[in-house]
């Protein structure tokens, strides 16, 4: 890789940085840059979470120091990440926006967070940012990816009682495949892979490595 490719790795709600590190390590294998970021999930809303993410970026230098910028994103992570591009792509250099790539995140909101935003240990844990993952909130705040994205959905849920409750559709445990997909996305692949594991299957990292490097997902793995 003769370019300075960077990768910035957001995890989901209530999660740290070391649920991505064994995407971490495969892309580092690979020759990016990674910056697995830790971020305060449970603290704010998405808006201001993409605003911490822009500040931590801006501090990190990482729109100058890299060639090009590509985001890996887990669950709530790819709302923050999507919120934070809405606008700094106003300014970001053309040339230096990568790929995104997406794990099981609920554009179309979850059902488990309908059922749930009113209960108060759900309200406390999960804070701001746990009540804009209703199917009713995330219908009002859709994303526009000026971006190549390509997204990956699960439907393993054996884990998950909750959501083979409330989820009716083929789903992951959390997050339904019909609610990861985005008007504008790249690609859209399905893979038997459980919610809160996707950060650690190496089918996942492959399909990650082929669509940051090629822009669309290969089907043959």
């Amino acid at each position: 890789m003769n370019l300075a490719e960077t990768v910035i790795l957001l995890h989901g709600i209530g999660h740290t940085s070391i649920h991505m590190h064994g995407v971490e390590r495969t892309l580092k294998a690979q020759g990016y840059i990674v910056f697995n970021v830790t971020y305060p999930s449970l603290q704010m809303d998405i808006e201001s979470l993409a605003r911490w993410l822009d500040y931590k970026l801006e501090a990190l230098n990482i729109w100058t120091v890299s060639d090009k910028v590509h985001f890996v994103t887990h669950s709530m992570g790819g709302l923050v990440c999507g919120c934070y591009l809405e606008h700094a792509l106003t300014f970001i250099p053309k040339h230096k926006m990568g790929r995104v790539v997406m794990l099981g995140t609920p554009h179309g909101g979850s059902e488990i967070a309908d059922k749930l935003k009113n209960f108060w240990l759900y309200k406390l844990i999960f804070g701001p940012a746990g009540q804009q993952l209703t199917t009713d909130a995330r219908s009002n705040m859709q994303l526009t990816p000026n971006y190549e994205l390509g997204i990956i959905a699960g439907t393993r849920n054996w884990l998950y009682p909750m959501g083979r409750i409330l989820i009716k559709r083929p789903h992951d445990g959390c997050v339904s495949v019909e609610s990861t997909k985005l008007r504008g996305m790249k690609d859209h692949i399905i893979l038997p892979t459980l919610h809160g594991f996707m950060g650690w299957s190496s089918k996942i990292h492959t399909h990650i490595i082929y669509f940051l490097q090629n822009g669309v997902f290969t089907h043959e793995i």
